[in-house]
């Protein structure tokens, strides 16, 4: 199965479009990179039941050093086989690169997809998408953050290079393995991008962020389950009870 057809049995199944991410902050959580592994693996227990994927970000694990990178390796191993697993490494550089990027992301680690950025073109997402058809990519198309203006909504031929990103991101989709990562803190260029773009999204943003939950799932949601998968980190990660926070999303 293709990773947005497993993803798509994993939200069926569960009735869930709730992605957990998994986000340790030694600040918050003791003991390392051991620390933030259990913590981890205790919210993956609560929450399994409701969610249809999981969303591990590299920089919070690799802060840890080596040891963070082993425990997410581990931390992936236990997720159960029917969610699929989402790496938010936002990887980005030449083809070359790029696919020794893909490795350790698909081979090393076991991911079934990863969020990448479009700025070297289209062969650099191609060494993403062409060697791996079964897992899954999302574009950083547009982002929750203030600074977003500063390039996503620059005019490039008198449209937004956010725009320009989704078609780039269309033209990499020759094994329908791509997807679009779109901010739910603003709810109306979701609306716009989806208007252009029939790519699956993934809406970070909402419980600790502040993005309009409803909003932001009418406006990315078009029918497939695949559509619109919606990640809340801290919201469930700190939760004193994780399962009932995700259900509650």
């Amino acid at each position: 199965m293709s990773f947005f057809e497993r993803l798509r049995a994993a939200a069926r199944s569960r009735r869930s479009q709730v992605c957990v991410g998994l986000d340790p902050d030694p600040q918050r959580i003791p003991g390392g990179a051991r620390g933030a592994l259990e913590h981890c693996l205790d919210v993956v227990r609560r929450t399994s039941d409701g969610v249809c994927c999981y969303k591990p970000n590299a920089a919070f694990w690799e802060q840890y050093g080596a040891a963070g990178l082993e425990a997410v390796a581990e931390l992936r191993a236990a997720i159960p086989a029917d969610v699929p697993v989402i790496y938010d490494a936002k990887r980005a550089d030449i083809d070359s690169t790029m696919r020794a990027y893909a490795r350790a992301v698909f081979e090393t680690l076991g991911m079934d997809a990863v969020t990448l950025h479009a700025y070297h073109g289209l062969d650099s997402l191609e060494a993403f998408t062409d060697p791996y058809p079964d897992r899954g990519m999302y574009v950083v198309c547009r982002t929750s953050n203030p600074g977003a203006a500063d390039l996503q909504d620059r005019l490039l031929d008198g449209e937004p290079l956010s725009w320009r990103v989704a078609e780039l991101s269309a033209r990499a989709n020759g094994h329908g393995n791509v997807g679009l990562v779109a901010g739910a803190s603003e709810p109306a260029r979701i609306a716009e991008l989806r208007e252009r773009s029939r790519l699956p999204f993934l809406v970070p943003g909402v419980g600790a962020q502040g993005g309009d939950l409803a909003a932001a799932v009418g406006a990315a949601w078009d029918g497939d389950e695949a559509s619109c998968v919606v990640n809340a980190s801290r919201s469930v990660l700190y939760a004193d009870d994780p399962g009932a926070a995700a259900e509650s999303l």
